[in-house]
């Protein structure tokens, strides 16, 4: 089978969405050419290439000379492909980075670097019968999973015309057939809506089928992200590469990312959430707590963000999610909290939201300050489901305020704000489970379930049979999310609505201090050790699972 090994490498963009890092030095070389050496270890391809857009060939021509490969690696400057999607697939990958799939739109990590179009060019230039697709980020990526990738689609090609694999991020490629492509092409739609649930596709999960290579569960289990385009995953990879030399499998880097001194991290936590106001516009809802249920805070300084956002973008990875136990919108000043939270450069911004008020100024910071996601918390399919659930009948309001947010998206041509319509699973909901998740993800292109969440015991316990494991473990968030309520309190995490564990205040003290202080490290201690006596919080929580 003639199969070309194709890695594209852009210049200017790298596939998380900051600037391109292939030339940059990684335990000594740089990224790019630690890529195509990897490249060069897979006996089994044809003919390889670079393929970049012409903008970039004097850039990708000096890295194959510097490094030597020019003879083995052939320079394609052909990507003239628009990317139309790539600003929506961007934002819909931030907050999944670690995972191969399960993005939002159904965004994989395959989407980041593969474009159709692009893809046809290749296949079409070579006149070969696949291709394997790489990123030129990917500096670790296995030449034996991928020499094994191409076994296993060169024995299942009558059965499936693509051979992916459930690999976290950087590790693997994914190899393509002419006909795949173009039924993306022919469809108009990314790669990872082809590996997704879509209501509208009949088709089982595909990593049952002939499709998936199925790697080691240690491989496939873990959750991290091995491309060298953000500065927390060059750290761990240049730290790793040192440790267990040039060549490590795929395996021996998923062992390795496993040790506590490895953590997804780093020094600040990967994700805030930022408590704006406990204002809410559902005082009395029941599936969680608001009202007078939760101490009256709002934030007065809204300068504060600004203290908050600096240190943050010290990495160029980090997400900042504005919700709490209120309704952000609902701030006065929440507009200005946006802008200020984009001036400094943030990452990933989202908010969250029951969506009940939507006020023409907060509407136009939605896409002036570019917020990627904005999960609407409707927790109904109808009326009736609304009404008992909030106690209050504005379910088709706020149905009207998501239908102003999309046409405002057409208006404007803007890839973002993502609209994620979210439901609790409870006894209230579980008939409108699966027709609200059909609807709008039809008609948004996102939804989430989420498990009902008792708050320690705050709210009535559900009858339906909890979705959480019996089998309790640690805590994951500990090590990746803090809380800062809005009366400056670092909590120990959301479920602590009162800050009763205070980890420190996040208007005085440094993000990097409360983050290695020794409050939150006895807490992450005790849930490693499962001893939780010191945390009453922890005892009683169920949400221990979430990740």
């Amino acid at each position: 089978m003639n199969v070309v090994g194709a890695v594209f490498a852009d210049f200017v963009a790298a596939p998380a969405g900051g600037r391109s890092q292939l030339t940059t030095q990684l335990a000594g070389q740089p990224i790019l050419v630690r890529t195509l050496r990897r490249l060069l270890q897979v006996p089994e391809l044809d003919r390889r290439c670079l393929v970049v857009r012409p903008r970039d060939r004097d850039a990708a021509a000096g890295a194959l000379e510097a490094s030597g490969l020019g003879v083995q690696v052939e320079l394609l400057p052909l990507d003239t492909s628009p990317h139309s999607r790539r600003l929506l697939l961007v934002a819909a990958r931030k907050w999944n980075l670690a995972s191969w799939r399960g993005g939002l739109m159904g965004a994989t990590w395959f989407d980041e670097f593969v474009d159709p179009q692009a893809a046809a060019l290749v296949l079409n230039h070579y006149k070969c019968a696949a291709a394997l697709l790489l990123d030129g980020h990917q500096a670790v990526f296995d030449p034996a999973m991928a020499a094994a990738m191409l076994a296993h689609h060169e024995t299942n090609r009558a059965e499936a015309e693509m051979t992916f694999t459930q690999a976290p991020p950087g590790l693997a490629g994914i190899i393509l057939r002419a006909p795949a492509v173009q039924n993306l092409l022919d469809l108009n739609v990314p790669l990872g809506l082809l590996l997704s649930y879509r209501p509208e596709l009949a088709q089982t999960d595909p990593i049952i089928h002939e499709a998936c290579y199925h790697v080691a569960a240690e491989v496939a289990q873990t959750a991290a992200r091995f491309v060298a385009d953000t500065r927390r995953s060059r750290e761990l990879l240049d730290e790793a590469l040192r440790e267990l030399g040039d060549d490590a499998s795929a395996a021996a880097l998923c062992t390795w990312v496993a040790h506590p001194d490895h953590d997804h991290a780093g020094p600040l936590p990967a994700e805030i959430e930022l408590e704006l106001t406990t204002a809410d516009p559902l005082p009395n809802t029941t599936v969680r707590l608001r009202g007078d249920r939760v101490p009256r805070r709002e934030l007065r300084d809204v300068g504060l963000v600004n203290r908050v956002a600096a240190q943050l973008v010290e990495y160029d990875d980090r997400l900042v999610f504005l919700a709490g136990h209120g309704d952000p919108l609902q701030h006065p000043q929440f507009a200005e909290v946006c802008r200020r939270l984009r001036a400094a450069d943030v990452y990933g911004l989202g908010v969250a939201t029951p969506l009940v008020d939507l006020s023409d100024e907060n509407l136009d910071a939605l896409f002036a300050q570019q917020i990627d996601v904005v999960e609407v918390r409707i927790d109904a399919h109808t009326p009736a489901t609304y009404q008992r659930v909030h106690g209050v009948d504005r379910f088709e309001q706020v149905r009207r305020n998501v239908e102003r947010i999309e046409a405002a998206r057409r208006e404007r041509q803007c890839p973002q704000p993502i609209i994620v319509p979210s439901l609790t699973r409870c006894a209230a909901t579980i008939d409108d489970l699966e027709p609200f998740y059909d609807h709008w993800i039809r008609e948004v292109g996102s939804a989430v379930i989420g498990g009902y969440n008792d708050h320690c015991g705050a709210l009535s316990a559900d009858t339906l049979l909890p979705t959480v494991s019996p089998l309790r473990e640690p805590c994951q968030r500990l090590w990746v999310r803090l809380m800062l309520l809005a009366d400056g309190t670092a909590a120990l995490c959301s479920q602590d609505i009162r800050g009763a564990m205070a980890l420190g205040n996040w208007t005085t003290e440094p993000l990097r201090d409360i983050w290695s202080g020794v409050r939150l490290a006895a807490a992450r201690a005790a849930h490693g050790a499962l001893r939780l006596e010191a945390f009453p919080v922890c005892q009683g929580c169920s949400e221990w699972g979430r990740r």
